[in-house]
C-alpha cells in the first residue's frame, strides 16, 4: 500500500509527501493525522503553522501533541453523506468497541477542516471551536490504486474503464500474467474473461486482477514514450516495466500493454497482438 503513518509530535518538522486536507478558518493549512483518545484511534486535523493537532470526541475538540501524520501519493477525496463511504475509503482507525473510523473533511464557518467519518452516526464529526461538529455532507479520503483478483463477470464499484470493444461492450483495465510477464489486459464482463498481448497474438484469461481507484485520465503520447504520472501496470520477464494505454482499432477503443523499448502500445484485438503507435495513456491525478 502506497501510504505511511509517520509518528511525530505537534512541534516536528511535518514529514515529507504529508497529505494535505484543507486549511483552517485563517488559512493555516491542515493535514491528516491520527491519535488516540479513551481508546479510540482518531483521525485528527493537524495545523503545522500553530504546532496544534485536534481530535472530535464526546461533544468536544481535544488537543493532541504525540500524533501520526499520513503521508504518501495519488490520494483522492470523494464525496459522500450521511455515514457512508466509498470503496477503498481510507480507514484511520476504530471505536474502543471495534467500529471502522475513516478519513473525512467537510466544509465549517470558512474552514475546510478533516476528521472521523463514523458509519454508525450517521455523519462526519470534526473538531472544531472547542467542539464536536456534525455534518452530514463531506468527502471522503480514498487510498492509492488497488488491484483486485477476479474472474468471470464480476466487476467491482470504482474498477477503471478502459474503453468499449467494436460491439459497443464495455472494456475495464486490469493485469494478468502470462509466460513469466506481468501484463495490462482488457477485461470484458459481457465475455466472463481478459484478454492480453504478447508474442504477436492475443491471449484469453480467465483469472486476473481489476484496477480499482479514483482520480485517473487518460494522456495522449505516441512511440512508446509515457508521460508523468503514468501508471506502472506490470514488467516483462526481464524487469522493464509496462504501462498501461489503449487506442482505437476497428470501431474499438481497447487497452493494452506500452513497451517503451518496442517504441509502441500493443492490444490485444481478433486474435492478434496489434500495433499502434499514436495512443493514450493512463495517468494518476
Amino acid at each position: 500500500m502506497d501510504h505511511t503513518w509517520v509518528s511525530t509530535n505537534v512541534y516536528e518538522d511535518l514529514p515529507p509527501f504529508a497529505i494535505h486536507a484543507g486549511n483552517d478558518s485563517d488559512g493555516d493549512d491542515i493535514y491528516v493525522g491520527r491519535a488516540y483518545h479513551n481508546g479510540d484511534m482518531l483521525p485528527c486535523k493537524v495545523i503545522p503553522n500553530k504546532k496544534q493537532a485536534y481530535v472530535a470526541w464526546g461533544g468536544e475538540e481535544h488537543n493532541k501533541h504525540d500524533i501520526e501524520i499520513l503521508t504518501g501519493h495519488h490520494y483522492v477525496w470523494i464525496p459522500a453523506s450521511f455515514g457512508s463511504v466509498p470503496p477503498h475509503a481510507l480507514r484511520v482507525g476504530s471505536t474502543s468497541d471495534g467500529e471502522p473510523l475513516y478519513v473525512g473533511r467537510g466544509h465549517h464557518a470558512g474552514s475546510l477542516t478533516p476528521g472521523k467519518v463514523h458509519p454508525s452516526h450517521g455523519c462526519l464529526y470534526i473538531p472544531y471551536g472547542g467542539a464536536e461538529v456534525k455534518l452530514e455532507h463531506y468527502e471522503v479520503l480514498v487510498q492509492p490504486e488497488t488491484w483486485i483478483s477476479s474472474s468471470g463477470y464480476s466487476v467491482v464499484p470504482g474498477t477503471v474503464h478502459g474503453g468499449t470493444d467494436c460491439d459497443g461492450q464495455d472494456i475495464y483495465i486490469g493485469r494478468a500474467y502470462h509466460n513469466g510477464d506481468l501484463l495490462p489486459a482488457k477485461v470484458i464482463p459481457g465475455k466472463s474473461c481478459a484478454y492480453v498481448a504478447y508474442g504477436g497474438g492475443e491471449h484469453v484469461k480467465q483469472d486476473y486482477e481489476l484496477l480499482v481507484g479514483y482520480g485517473y485520465g487518460w494522456v495522449p503520447d505516441s512511440n512508446g514514450s509515457v508521460p508523468p504520472g503514468a501508471v506502472v501496470c506490470g514488467r516483462t520477464s526481464d524487469g522493464e516495466p509496462l504501462y498501461i494505454g489503449r487506442g482505437h482499432w476497428s470501431g474499438s477503443l481497447t487497452p493494452g500493454k506500452i513497451h517503451p523499448s518496442h517504441g509502441c502500445l500493443y492490444i490485444p484485438f481478433g486474435g492478434q497482438e496489434v500495433r499502434l503507435d499514436n495512443y493514450e495513456v493512463l495517468v494518476r491525478s
